[in-house]
Parts: C-alpha cells; sequence; structure tokens
C-alpha cells in the first residue's frame, strides 16, 4: 500500500507523517490518547495526489526550441546565399547596347553586376 494519507490533530498542531490510512488513524488515535485524554479524535485527513505521468510542460519547451532553432538556422542560409546576377546570362551576344544598358539597370536597383 502507498503511504498517501496525513492526519491533522483539530485541537494542536501536530500531524502524522506520510502513512497508510490505517497506520494514520492509529497514529492519531494514540496522540489524543496522549495529548487530548478527554475529546473524542478528530482534525482531518490530507491525501497526497496521485503524481502525473509525463513531461508536463517540458515536451512543450522542447518543441519550440527546436523549431526557433530551426527557423534561425533557415533564416541564417537565406541571408548568406549570393544574389543573382541576370544581366550576363540573359543578354544575346550580338546586341552589345542592349546588354549594357541591362548591366546599368540591374547595378542601379542594387545589383553587383560588372
Amino acid at each position: 500500500m502507498a503511504a498517501n494519507h496525513r492526519y491533522w490533530c483539530g485541537e494542536c498542531s501536530y500531524r502524522t507523517p506520510w502513512l497508510t490510512e490505517a497506520e494514520g488513524a492509529a497514529w492519531r488515535t494514540r496522540h489524543y490518547a496522549r495529548r487530548h485524554v478527554p475529546t473524542p479524535p478528530g482534525g482531518r485527513v490530507e491525501v497526497r495526489a496521485k503524481r502525473r505521468e509525463g513531461g508536463g510542460c517540458v515536451w512543450l519547451v522542447a518543441v519550440l526550441f527546436l523549431v526557433l532553432l530551426l527557423a534561425s538556422t533557415c533564416r541564417q542560409e537565406a541571408r548568406s546565399a549570393p544574389r543573382p546576377c541576370v544581366a550576363r546570362e540573359a543578354q544575346p551576344a550580338a546586341l552589345p547596347n542592349l546588354a549594357a544598358s541591362a548591366r546599368t539597370w540591374s547595378t542601379s536597383s542594387g545589383g553587383s553586376c560588372t
């Protein structure tokens, strides 16, 4: 049997340790016989809550940590990727003036083609 009961005295601040129901009642009866002779045993009984299985919110914290780790990793890869240079590859070699204007357009809009 599990020790899940603690008896409190109704007359003073005495309490039994965590015991089985029968042992706790016997301790309380002995206490009343020694300290409170004419008074019948009274007081209250405290029942220990059952232990819950599982990790509670630990799993939630772990999942949130993994999501944040994944998000920070993806953000770092996107930031370090090189910008594409469209001006050199898209223009045919036969039209040098059009290629020069495309290069000028891409550098003025923030590109780095030379």
